[in-house]
């Protein structure tokens, strides 16, 4: 609403309160004259018909008021930021007609050249950066390929890069990109974008992958699934608007958590052990097998000032913890746990309030909560924060006829393996894990 209109309306609603005040004063007038004369005479008739009058028009002005006062509050309650999504979450707009070469990157001419276009490219994401370049080196069971889409005249106008894993327990596949929420061409144009993945869906099936999977946020003419959405917020300038936007409800549960005293830290290596024991503990209860905890240190290490660890403690005990990476102008959550001894103290909540104060004081402008299914549970968790969906495609290829042959968690035939899971100790689980967890993409 501009300030004219907001003004505009003040008055008018000023003008009501004034109208409504002399209405009543006007009620009471009339009220005191019923006294002065007969019942039933012409006078008092009159009196009767001015009282029903005046009531008539105050019943009318304090409607408009409610009213008034109440569109004003839906309003400001609902209004949204009308902020574009940052660039990586854009539609690719710009256009090419000539011919497109795609090639796989070999020589470190070309690779420099790559890195050099990531660095500048408005749609990458932090997962295409060098650093996880880097990562990836450390990880077992892949190899990082990347694939360069070059123009007629010689010119690099986009690229993707894909990690082939060959593991003892699932064969051959490969994923732009694994471990990761997002993957996929880099380019500001759709029909290099297409022209990647063709490519690559032809290289696919000439080395016999299992499967391959092409995980983004960019849809093309290509069958894909969209069962995963991020989650996405815009983050006000301070903490105060923030918690007039979650709303009361919100708060108060937030709240709850003070009675038990919890303390927030963020940190980064020196918080690594809290962090994994309660995200592998966690993991453990949901049935799923965890990266080992040298993933995270690499991860830190590689990623140095965008990777940080949260940290929540009661009593000195770690029992809620979140992995926090930077990119541009957007603080993501791509891991967060808390311990189930914890759900009665709602330090969830808690944690989740502090660390989007957090990401608020640090002048980041959106908090990306990470990848979920549409509907499920932690979509709802998220969107109670004002977060709204922006649609992932993952497009199969090479030798993959359909959804059930992705090796994502979700797939039907992992329901028994997860209930067995759930029921192993921990140290176990934390052995044994990131042995099955670094084959899975």
């Amino acid at each position: 609403m501009s300030e004219q209109a907001n003004n505009q309306m003040c008055n008018k609603n000023q003008e009501l309160k004034l109208l409504i005040k002399e209405l009543k004063e006007k009620k009471g007038q009339i009220a005191r004259q019923f006294k002065d004369v007969t019942t039933g005479s012409d006078a008092h008739q009159a009196l009767i018909q001015s009282m029903q009058g005046v009531s008539e028009k105050l019943k009318e002005s304090e409607a408009e008021l409610k009213a008034r006062v109440k569109a004003t509050k839906s309003k400001k309650n609902t209004q949204k930021d009308v902020r574009p999504f940052p660039p990586l979450f854009r539609p690719l707009k710009e256009t090419y007609s000539g011919e497109i070469s795609v090639k796989k990157l070999v020589s470190s001419n070309e690779k420099d050249t790559w890195w050099d276009y990531v660095a500048q490219a408005k749609h990458a994401s932090l997962y295409h950066s060098k650093a996880i370049y880097e990562f990836y080196k450390t990880q077992p069971h892949l190899k990082y390929e990347i694939f360069g889409a070059w123009s007629q005249d010689g010119e690099l106008i986009g690229g993707m890069p894909v990690v082939r894993m060959t593991t003892p327990l699932f064969g051959q596949f490969a994923v732009s990109l694994p471990f990761f929420n997002y993957g996929g061409p880099i380019t500001s144009c759709k029909r290099v974008f297409a022209s990647l993945i063709e490519a690559y869906d032809q290289h696919a099936r000439s080395v016999d992958d299992k499967y391959a999977e092409i995980r983004t946020s960019t849809k093309i003419d290509r069958q894909a699934s969209t069962k995963k959405v991020s989650m996405l917020r815009a983050l006000p300038e301070t903490v105060s608007i923030f918690e007039k936007q979650v709303g009361a409800k919100v708060r108060a549960q937030a709240k709850k958590a003070e009675e038990y005293s919890p303390e927030f830290k963020v940190g980064s290596e020196e918080l690594l052990n809290d962090f994994y024991k309660v995200f592998s503990t966690n993991m453990r209860d949901l049935g799923t097998p965890v990266e080992h905890k040298s993933f995270f240190r690499s991860l830190l290490i590689k990623l140095e000032s965008s990777a940080r660890i949260a940290v929540v403690y009661v009593n000195n005990k770690a029992v809620g913890a979140a992995f926090l990476t930077t990119h541009q102008d957007i603080m993501e959550i791509p891991w967060a746990s808390t311990l189930r001894s914890a759900n009665k103290m709602n330090i969830n909540m808690w944690m989740y309030d502090n660390i989007l104060k957090y990401a608020i004081t640090e002048k980041f402008k959106w908090f990306d909560f990470g990848r979920s299914t549409q509907d499920a549970g932690t979509y709802r968790f998220k969107k109670q924060w004002g977060a709204v969906p922006v649609q992932h495609y993952w497009y199969s290829l090479a030798t993959a006829q359909n959804n059930e042959q992705s090796l994502n968690p979700d797939n039907p035939k992992f329901k028994l393996a997860i209930a067995l899971w759930q029921r192993i100790p921990v140290w176990l689980a934390n052995r044994i894990g990131p042995f099955v967890a670094s084959q899975l993409p």
